[in-house]
């Protein structure tokens, strides 16, 4: 849960996913934040976590 609440608050800081890899137990999350040109990876290895974290992507593409 760590991890999805650290991408929910990186989206909030602006940071915006630019590509994710991996597998099931072991994915990469890339982002950037285009406005001040930083990026950052997350790894996720709890599937939970990262379905929640394509449900708030998803959700926020809807909004």
């Amino acid at each position: 849960m760590e991890n999805f609440n650290n991408l929910k608050q990186l989206y909030e800081d602006g940071y915006r996913c630019i590509y994710q890899d991996g597998s099931e137990g072991n994915r990469n999350i890339y982002l950037k934040n285009f406005d001040d040109e930083k990026s950052t990876v997350v790894n996720i290895q709890d599937e939970n976590e990262f379905s929640q974290f394509q449900d708030y992507i998803s959700n926020l593409r809807m909004s």
